[in-house]
């Protein structure tokens, strides 16, 4: 499916001026393939008004790599394109919420809070004598990062994904040197799927005896 037949959608205000939100153009959202969401998730989106942004809680019909189709009801129903980075699962938005609220660390955490997941893959590298030293992290979809950064000089990056139609999470390890790594693990939280990749045999293939 393209995203041609998803356009924005505006309340019918009559002869009323009221700022209209604005939508990506079809050249900024490119010919990517379009997830439809078959049960939409919450979210919370930062939209972009004429002068100002304001951030929409609402649900995310459907998305592509770059891009969010986010519908929100404000004196009826929205619905624009916004760029992938603007938009958190309402979860995410709200326990990031809760930590800026109470960390002066909070700024430290990244998109899906990436800085505590690399902390959860050190804790099981470290059974095996190895770490996962974080260069940078950056959103790869609406609802998925990658952190680049290495293993004992390797040059790796996980992936933390997640699928808000089966509302599971994964983690993949990835080399450029290496294909065949293990597969993504996938769980209903972050910390029960990288609990369950095998670190030990990934480890083992970066360092071939």
């Amino acid at each position: 499916m393209s995203t041609e037949p998803l356009v924005q959608v505006e309340p019918d205000y009559g002869n009323e001026f009221v700022p209209r939100p604005f939508s990506l153009t079809p050249d900024e959202l490119g010919e990517l393939p379009v997830t439809v969401a078959k049960d939409p998730p919450p979210v919370r989106a930062w939209v972009r008004y004429p002068a100002v942004a304001e951030r929409e809680r609402g649900v995310a019909l459907a998305w592509t790599q770059r891009a969010v189709y986010v519908e929100w009801e404000a004196q009826g129903i929205h619905r624009v394109w916004v760029w992938a980075s603007a938009v958190e699962r309402a979860a995410d938005a709200e326990a990031r919420a809760a930590v800026v609220a109470e960390s002066p660390r909070a700024g430290a955490i990244s998109d899906l809070g990436t800085e505590r997941l690399v902390e959860l893959v050190n804790g099981e590298l470290a059974l095996i004598g190895a770490e996962f030293v974080p260069g940078m992290s950056e959103p790869t979809g609406p609802f998925s990062s990658v952190v680049f950064g290495t293993i004992d000089g390797h040059f790796v990056h996980l992936d933390f994904l997640t699928e808000p139609a089966t509302d599971l999470c994964a983690v993949l390890l990835v080399s450029k040197e290496l294909e065949d790594l293990p597969a993504q693990s996938a769980a209903p939280t972050f910390e029960k799927a990288i609990q369950a990749y095998p670190w030990a045999v990934a480890f083992d293939a970066l360092e071939p005896t």
